[in-house]
């Protein structure tokens, strides 16, 4: 009967110290949970915030991609009307230089013109002063001198740029040594067609022969296809073509 209550104490103390063990433990362990749930909760909090940031950045880069959108539509709008205006001026360009050519082109048709007139005058002066000497006709001095002021009045309206007024059309017909001459003042392309120093105040008319010569040597037939009042226009006749055509090659009427 004494071993009863002993026994009985022993197992109260020994529940005692398993308790106390048991509750030592629950308590580490409790302590230890509570500090992982505290760093769990601080890793939140820090990953919340950088969360909050990210989306923050997020927001901006979508900004950002809008207006850098926003600009390369504008520095494609702008490079298409660079474009533009680079094509505009390379047409006026383009245009300024055919513009350019031809007013050389005809500067230059002008500055033969008024060297043509020039020798006309003086070939005819010359001619005039034989004349005299030859006791020519008061009709055929006359007629000298109309036609030296004519090509005089021509050859200060080509200085200016103007066309020549018509003049009168048969003036230099009695001038044998003179009439039915010219000279090549420009070759078409291909030589196709020449522009000659004949023209209706000399007594140029449509469908006259004339035969081409450099030097000696006889290069091509053309025919007058358009007369003006100091030049005219003739087509070579491709089957008298025997040689290149030079400007300054004279012509001769053919009668």
């Amino acid at each position: 009967m004494h071993r009863l209550p002993l026994l009985l104490c022993v197992i109260a103390l020994l529940g005692s110290s398993v308790s106390a063990a048991l509750f030592f433990r629950i308590g580490n362990s409790k302590q230890r949970l509570e500090a992982q749930l505290g760093d769990a909760q601080a890793r939140l909090g820090e990953t919340q915030a950088r969360v909050t940031q990210l989306d923050a950045n997020l927001a901006s880069a979508h900004e950002q991609k809008g207006e850098l959108r926003s600009q390369l539509h504008q520095s494609e709008a702008t490079v298409v009307h660079t474009q533009a205006a680079l094509k505009t001026a390379e047409s006026r360009v383009a245009q300024t230089e055919r513009d350019l050519t031809q007013t050389r082109s005809v500067l230059e048709f002008y500055e033969q013109t008024a060297r043509t007139l020039a020798d006309e005058i003086t070939a005819l002066r010359q001619d005039l002063e034989e004349s005299r000497t030859s006791n020519a006709s008061p009709a055929a001095v006359a007629a000298y001198r109309t036609t030296i002021s004519e090509l005089e009045r021509q050859l200060a309206a080509t200085g200016t740029g103007a066309a020549a007024p018509r003049g009168p059309a048969a003036s230099t017909a009695v001038f044998t040594n003179r009439a039915g001459r010219a000279t090549i003042l420009t070759i078409g392309p291909e030589s196709a067609f020449v522009v000659l120093n004949f023209g209706a105040v000399r007594g140029a008319q449509v469908g006259q022969k004339l035969s081409v010569s450099h030097g000696t040597a006889e290069v091509a037939t053309v025919l007058i296809s358009d007369v003006r009042p100091n030049f005219s226009i003739a087509h070579v006749l491709p089957e008298t073509l025997r040689g290149a055509l030079q400007k300054g090659d004279s012509a001769l009427l053919l009668r």
